[in-house]
C-alpha cells in the first residue's frame, strides 16, 4: 500500500505497470455494439505470470513524494 505524503491519498497514483506470462487472449467480437474501451481480454494461464509496477507520483495532486505503507 502507499500513501501521497503531500495530500494523504492512498487510492490512487499514477505508474508504469508490467506483466508477463503464459495467457488465454481472446478478442472480444462484440466491441463495437458495446462500446467497450478494449477490444482484448485475457485470462492467465498458470503460476508463472508475472507483475511489477512503478508507482511515479500522486493521481490529485502530483506530487512524487510517495511512501510505501
Amino acid at each position: 500500500m502507499y500513501k501521497c505524503m503531500n495530500c494523504g491519498n492512498v487510492e490512487k497514483f499514477i505508474g508504469c505497470a508490467q506483466e508477463k506470462g503464459n495467457a488465454y487472449i481472446y478478442q472480444d467480437s462484440l466491441l463495437n455494439s458495446r462500446n467497450f474501451k478494449y477490444s482484448w481480454i485475457y485470462i492467465v494461464s498458470d503460476n508463472n505470470w508475472q507483475t511489477k509496477f512503478n508507482i511515479l507520483e500522486c493521481f490529485f495532486c502530483h506530487s512524487t513524494d510517495i511512501s510505501k505503507l
